[in-house]
């Protein structure tokens, strides 16, 4: 599966460019990479678009992981990238096997400057618990035999990677999860003296002048919710990019969802994103609304329906996400009726609107 570009439309005067990619493994004799974006400079991107992978299962002898979320974008003089995964297991078997429930990165740039975090669950190395601190460039030693770095954030020129977790042998094997980046530049246009270039900070998506759009905005978002509907692992994991970009009335994007506490519904993954809307009279103005036909387990015939709502960062404890799903017109499952109450646990939705 390759990357879904979507070119943006922008009256803007610098270049951007980013990536996100769930999982890359390096070896002395191999190099793979799961859940990866490429870049927007790569994809043709570099005066604004959006990037975006859809989820995948990794399963590999040095690691095993859902991906969840993998998106690039730059407009209205921002570059952002996002990556998230779920049930991440790397170097399975090894004395130095680290294992999270769910790991998330986030990297913002600017002209005037960079900052990026991450989002990690459930961190255990050689089998002991890890506290992340959220410090950039915490180091862990592994018994000597491998050094892990959590949230690693390297500045760039006119930017910033983070790697979530990087995770590296003294055997020459590198692991890196959730690793994005994002920079944003000037852009030379050649000007003569006196003349002026288009001004940073217009719209990014602009609206026809002979229609009225109702789709003119997208969402993206990663996390967990607590869920307690079965056996005790308490976790539903998700993944998503749905809305409307440049101008566009159809709706498009992914969703993936995985309730760790019912085998039931462990996987619910949508094949097409065919409504995507506000959430009504009364609700925020952050809430939003979409679905369309999904899988459950990988057994077609089912629609989804997902309310999520951006409260701002972090998303933790504070952002929501709702999943129901259907069949033959029959609610058959619900987040909520699965204990969540919807606030995320951890993660991030953003909503990317026109203003």
């Amino acid at each position: 599966m390759g990357s879904k570009a979507v070119r943006l439309d922008l009256l803007s005067s610098v270049t951007y460019d980013g990536s996100a990619t769930a999982i890359s493994i390096s070896t002395p004799l191999t190099s793979l990479a799961f859940g990866s974006t490429g870049s927007l400079v790569g994809n043709g991107l570099a005066a604004g678009g959006l990037l975006y992978e859809d989820p995948t299962m990794v399963q590999t002898q040095f690691a095993n992981a859902e991906t969840l979320l993998s998106v690039a974008m730059g407009s209205g003089g921002q570059s952002e990238s996002q990556a998230a995964v779920g049930d991440v297991d790397l170097l399975p078997g090894t004395a130095y096997e680290v294992t999270a429930d769910f790991v998330m990165s986030t990297v913002y740039s600017t002209l005037s400057g960079s900052s990026g975090y991450s989002d990690i669950n459930n961190l255990q190395v050689a089998g002991m618990p890890v506290t992340v601190t959220g410090a950039p460039n915490q180091v862990v030693d592994v018994l000597g035999l491998a050094t892990l770095v959590i949230n690693e954030q390297t500045p760039t020129s006119n930017g910033m990677v983070v790697n979530a977790l990087d995770l590296s042998t003294v055997g020459g094997v590198q692991v890196l999860v959730s690793s994005v980046s994002a920079s944003v530049s000037s852009l030379s246009l050649g000007l003569s003296p006196g003349s002026s270039a288009v001004q940073v900070g217009h719209s990014s998506f602009i609206q026809p002048m002979h229609a009225i759009t109702t789709c003119p905005d997208f969402v993206t978002g990663g996390g967990w919710i607590t869920v307690t509907d079965g056996s005790g692992n308490d976790k539903g994991t998700f993944g998503f990019v749905a809305g409307c970009k440049n101008g566009g009335t159809n709706p498009r994007g992914n969703l993936e969802y995985h309730d760790h506490d019912n085998p039931a519904f462990f996987n619910v993954k949508a094949t097409s994103v065919d409504f995507y809307s506000d959430c009504g009279a009364g609700s925020s103005p952050n809430c939003r609304t979409f679905s369309g036909d999904a899988e459950v387990n990988h057994v077609s015939g089912y629609r989804y329906e997902c309310t999520v709502q951006d409260n701002g960062e972090p998303g933790k404890g504070s952002d929501l996400f709702v999943i129901q799903v259907f069949q033959n017109g029959v609610q058959v499952y619900s987040s909520l009726d699965a204990g969540s109450n919807g606030v995320l646990g951890g993660g991030n939705i953003k909503l990317h609107t026109s203003g």
